[in-house]
Order: C-alpha cells, then sequence, then structure tokens
C-alpha cells in the first residue's frame, strides 16, 4: 500500500488557513508584479490561472513565459510565510500507517519538506514527488501523474493501482487519480462528495477512524 498525501490543505486543514493565505499573499504580489496590476486585480488573475490553468504557475508560463524556478523564489521567501504547527496527533497518524507515504505536491519540494518538518511529521515520509519532477506539470493533469507512477514503480512492485491512497482535497486532482485506479480519500470540510470519490472525510485527523474500511476496501 502507497499513500500520496497532498500538502496543502491536506497535510494542514482549513483549520490553519493562514499557512495558505502567506502562500497566496505572495503569488499574488507576483502576478502583480508580472502583470503590472494592483493587488485586487493580482488576486482575479491569480485565481483565474489557477482555475483555467489548474495552477498558478501553469497561467504565468503560457501567458508571460515564467521561469518556474523564479517564481518558487519569490514565493519561498521565508521571513513572509507561515508553517503549520507541531502535531503529536498527526505523527502517530502517519506512523501507524500500513505501507509507504510519499508527499504529492504542485508546490516546489522547499514548501512542504519545511511544512512537515514543522508539523514533526517528515521522519515517516518516504519521500517527496513535487511540481519539478513533474517538469512543473502537475495535478490534475495526467502527464503529472504518469510521472509519479514511474518514479513510484523505480522504487515499488505494484500490482494494483487500487494499492495507491490519494488524500488530497482538490475534487479535480482527486477526480484524475480515480481514473487511473487510485483509491481516492477526500479531505475538504467545504464540499459535497462526489459519487466516485472512495472516502471523504473532513480533516486529516479524520483518517484514523476510516483505517479499517480503507484496508478493507484494499485488501
Amino acid at each position: 500500500m502507497i499513500w500520496l498525501f497532498d500538502y496543502d490543505l491536506t497535510l494542514y486543514g482549513y483549520d490553519e488557513y493562514e499557512v495558505i493565505e502567506s502562500l497566496d499573499k505572495r503569488i499574488t504580489l507576483y502576478v502583480q508584479n508580472i502583470c503590472n496590476v494592483d493587488n485586487e486585480k493580482g488576486h482575479e488573475i491569480r485565481k483565474e490561472y489557477l482555475k483555467t490553468y489548474g495552477t498558478t504557475l501553469a497561467g504565468l508560463r503560457k501567458l508571460h513565459k515564467v521561469d518556474p524556478e523564479d517564481f518558487f523564489n519569490f514565493i519561498h521567501e521565508e521571513k513572509y510565510l507561515v508553517y503549520p504547527k507541531y502535531s503529536e496527533e498527526k505523527i502517530q497518524l502517519i506512523k501507524c500507517l500500513k505501507g509507504c507515504s510519499y508527499v504529492f505536491t504542485n508546490g516546489r519540494r522547499d514548501w512542504s519538506e519545511k511544512g512537515i518538518k514543522s508539523m514533526g511529521v517528515f521522519p515517516y515520509f518516504n519521500g517527496i514527488f513535487d511540481l519539478k519532477q513533474m517538469n512543473w506539470v502537475g495535478k490534475p493533469n495526467l502527464d503529472g501523474f504518469l510521472k509519479l507512477e514511474n518514479w513510484l514503480e523505480s522504487k515499488h512492485d505494484i500490482q494494483n493501482k487500487n494499492h495507491l491512497v490519494m488524500v488530497e482535497d482538490s475534487i479535480s486532482n482527486l477526480e484524475m487519480a480515480k481514473k487511473r485506479g487510485y483509491t481516492t480519500v477526500l479531505v475538504n470540510p467545504h464540499t459535497e462528495t462526489p459519487s466516485w470519490v472512495d472516502f471523504h472525510i473532513k480533516y486529516l485527523l479524520d483518517l484514523k477512524a476510516i483505517l479499517p474500511e480503507i484496508y478493507q476496501k484494499i485488501c
């Protein structure tokens, strides 16, 4: 069994929204600078690119030829960012999972790595598969999933893709995972559950209560 955890709003949730908010402010400022607009318009463009292209960066690359490393170097400037709180409960949850655990993120590795270190769960993950490893074309794009699968297959003998358990707050990202045959866990307190989602929880720590059901489904 291989667990694939999204980072933002999954490993930490909406109860720590200030974490993603600190990053979003930097992304908006970057968009402002690139597009030469004010804060309000920068925010609108950021959301529009996210909705249309899957990530703000994808829109910036397509329309403005932005260099991904320049983008991430700017938005990841340490002094402006907030990280999740240390959590003994999350440590115990990740430690108890059967199989291997990975972070599968549309961000660059340094953002999620610092975050899971802040939470205390870093030692219990087997690795991070980030946007750079997807050649900057992330979830829900099929190519990103294919690159992930090739990477995992170099480490594991994957007999059945339903042994890949994707834990994620984004329905569109989970939809592609479901098409690929993964077991899907939606982590989101603010959305309805699509009929094809295997499991739906509000926050990460709720995962512990449904582990017997997940194991039964897979085994």
